[in-house]
């Protein structure tokens, strides 16, 4: 070809590139030729001289893009643009590749965190388990995998024999002399010490006869109500540590399906057998979960944990929202350290320091959420004030609710402005009523947990406001049903689209909410204090004027003199005692009677209440923490809800079903197990032991097979939930 010189005879090796230019590859570098001697050669590791050689021979014209891509290894658009930086601003804006200084380096997944990264995937963790540990994406360890700057977890190790109760006792016991007891994963938690790991990942090792396997039951469930998924949204990561947001929450839930009803009360169980339940050496110490939920509190989201939580109930419960059921609960205050507002407690029959709760409840007896009332508000108030609202905006603007509750609230002025406004109510009807006749009731037979039941009830339209030249009457329905006793029981509500006996079969179902309260005391202490902080108050906030209060209880005391000084006259009047005896009564009388005219008018222009800052000193005004208060009440509420989700599957087992199912549960939560994770399956397998009977045993091969269908994987892992029961009647 005209132009052109012939390549001289080159090795057996060389790859011929162009007429012009040659290549030879060797193990340790790359040497290009032309016609006479070599040009240049560089490293094959040697990155930014490829970058370089590639923009010259193409500047050059000595080789086309597609053959020296290949020879470099990389892509033929990066020779392109590597050409167009050197022509711009030659060697210096090749340097890195970009043009714009020093090499782009990682600035999450840095050197400091892939040793971390590394040891999670090593223990068997998963690439999302790293991800958490680190604090990065899932697609940035898939990334750093892909390019080598990770290892893959290595293969599934050959399955070991599973240690037996008494081995993992001997092996925890010897751990703790200078680890502390059950100790074991020394790397990881030195890492913690240090402030380089976030969380440890779940691990599982082959176990025979864990204590409590059975709690993991309630796993599946567990992730259906969310609380795993809306907290990570909500919270950032917990302080650098062992134990992170993940093992503290589920630590917390199943201690709360385990009737651990404290924190302190974890001091009570083997912290190496717990451990394991949650794919580490132990559950942490009683003084570390304290100081994690003290870090989760100090972030000040758990009213959006709450919003997010019913938020997810009402979106997987739609047909659950017709009717909401309202009670309050209150909630003592035994430390004397601070003064706090006081409330009636019933249980007690006296009034003390307390914090009343309002809770909310759906149509199936499930909570949705609770609005906690540090001053005590009234019911009414509490409905107007903080439940509409809040329903409002977690279910729904536009739907319209309908409000079930006893007769505290009555108010039928706020009756009719509610209806108005799209809510209904159903209520207990306030103060006597004149009975109604006999033969106004008629039978009616409903279906109650598989029960018949029958009322006797009847119907009528009553007002409850009267007419008036600026509004027209307001009219609602009363419902009767008359007992064995002769008691009628009145029945009000808004609603005129529902059969009567509908009306009185919700309304009377709100036994289950007060059999809600007495079952979350009794098996959930959820009245238990996680902690006796107090937080400041509104100093604005009204109270009832003390001044005015005293003046009142000396009117009240000056009266009854001046009453029983009325008595003693008429008695010597009566007697005819001497008149010197009655003149000085009469004028003790008139004395009385001006000390209590110009009481009455002290009082009269005191204010009835005033702002709490007047009555106190501004560091006094505290109410009970809220933010440790609410996340516990919520881990508990997901604890009852998830055990509600367990028992729906076993209620065909049993007859008696409230009384049975739930005890059940309590009993399957304590069973013990084996523990076998198969790697190679994906897959972590629990071997329940069996129960004591065939019925039970029944349901529960019966809720295994459930739940086996769910394909759950345990948090943090990607080992699918295989529940066996491995004994059968």
């Amino acid at each position: 070809m005209p132009g052109t010189i012939e390549l001289p005879l080159l090795p057996e090796e060389a790859i011929t590139l162009s007429t012009r230019l040659a290549v030879v590859e060797t193990p340790e570098e790359l040497i290009f030729m032309n016609a006479s001697d070599p040009l240049m050669s560089c490293a094959r590791e040697d990155a930014a001289t490829k970058r370089f050689i590639g923009a010259v021979l193409m500047t050059q014209g000595l080789a086309k893009g597609e053959d020296l891509a290949e020879v470099l290894g990389v892509h033929r658009s990066s020779l392109f643009r590597n050409q167009k930086l050197y022509r711009e601003g030659g060697l210096d804006a090749i340097r890195d590749g970009r043009g714009h200084g020093a090499p782009r380096r990682a600035h999450k997944l840095t050197d400091d965190v892939l040793p971390i990264a590394q040891a999670c995937l090593d223990e068997g963790g998963s690439q999302s388990a790293a991800a958490r540990a680190v604090g990065v994406s899932e697609t940035a360890i898939r990334h750093a995998i892909k390019t080598g700057r990770l290892r893959r977890r290595p293969p599934p190790r050959q399955c070991r024999v599973a240690l037996s109760p008494r081995e993992r006792a001997q092996r925890d016991a010897a751990q703790a002399c200078g680890a502390g007891t059950a100790v074991k994963r020394l790397d990881e938690r030195l890492l913690a010490c240090q402030g380089e790991l976030t969380e440890a990942a779940p691990h599982f090792e082959p176990m025979e006869g864990v204590a409590n396997a059975g709690v993991l039951l309630a796993l599946p469930a567990l992730i259906g109500e969310g609380l795993l998924s809306s907290a990570e949204r909500v919270y950032q990561p917990l302080k650098a540590g062992f134990y992170g947001l993940h093992s503290i929450l589920l630590c917390l839930v199943m201690m709360a399906l385990l009737r651990i009803k404290s924190i302190e009360g974890l001091s009570a169980h083997q912290p190496g057998e717990l451990g394991i339940l949650l794919g580490l050496d132990r559950v942490p110490e009683v003084k570390t979960l304290r100081r994690k939920l003290a870090e989760l509190g100090e972030q000040q989201q758990a009213a959006k944990l709450a919003a997010a939580l019913t938020e997810r109930w009402a979106q997987g419960e739609p047909d659950e929202l017709g009717v909401l059921y309202i009670d309050g609960h209150v909630t003592p205050y035994t430390g004397r350290k601070h003064r706090l507002a006081k409330t009636f407690v019933q249980k007690r029959r006296q009034c003390q320091p307390a914090s009343t709760d309002t809770w909310v409840h759906n149509a199936a007896a499930e909570p949705l959420f609770f609005v906690t009332s540090p001053i005590n508000q009234h019911l009414l108030a509490m409905i107007e004030q903080d439940v509409i609202p809040e329903a409002r905006r977690r279910i729904g603007a536009q739907r319209r609710l309908t409000l079930v509750f006893d007769r505290e609230a009555w108010s039928p002025a706020s009756f009719q402005r509610w209806h108005e406004q799209g809510v209904d109510v159903f209520t207990y009807r306030k103060g006597k009523q004149t009975p109604w006749e006999a033969q106004d009731f008629q039978p009616v037979t409903l279906e109650r947990d598989g029960q018949s039941v029958t009322y006797w009830l009847a119907e009528r339209s009553v007002q409850v406001i009267s007419a008036s030249n600026k509004k027209p009457a307001f009219w609602m329905r009363e419902i009767r049903r008359l007992s064995k006793d002769g008691h009628q029981t009145a029945i009000l509500t808004t609603r005129q689209d529902l059969p009567f006996e509908v009306i009185a079969e919700r309304m009377f179902s709100r036994w289950r909410q007060e059999n809600f309260f007495k079952y979350m005391q009794a098996e959930f202490n959820i009245d238990h204090l996680s902690t006796y902080a107090t937080e400041a108050a509104d100093p604005e906030r009204s109270v009832p004027n003390p001044e005015r209060t005293q003046a009142e209880k000396a009117l009240k005391a000056k009266k009854a003199q001046l009453g029983r000084a009325h008595v003693r006259l008429a008695e010597q009047q009566r007697n005819d005692a001497a008149p010197a005896k009655q003149a000085k009564e009469t004028q003790m009388i008139e004395r009385l009677a001006r000390e209590c005219d110009e009481l009455a008018e002290r009082i009269n222009a005191m204010d009835k209440r005033v702002p709490l800052h007047k009555v106190m000193e501004a560091d006094k005004i505290v109410q009970h923490e809220t933010e440790r208060k609410t996340i516990t009440q919520l881990i508990k509420v997901v604890a009852y809800r998830s055990e509600s989700c367990l028992a729906s599957l076993v209620e065909p087992f049993f007859a008696r079903s409230d009384d049975e199912v739930r005890a059940l549960l309590k009993t399957v939560f304590r069973l013990p197990g084996d523990i076998l994770p198969d790697h190679a399956r994906q897959a972590l397998r629990v071997r329940l032991y069996g129960l004591a009977n065939h019925r039970s045993q029944k349901a529960l091969i019966a809720l295994c097979d459930c739940l086996n269908a769910q394909q759950a994987v345990y948090p943090g892992t990607d080992l699918r939930l295989v529940f066996e029961a491995i004994q059968s009647h």
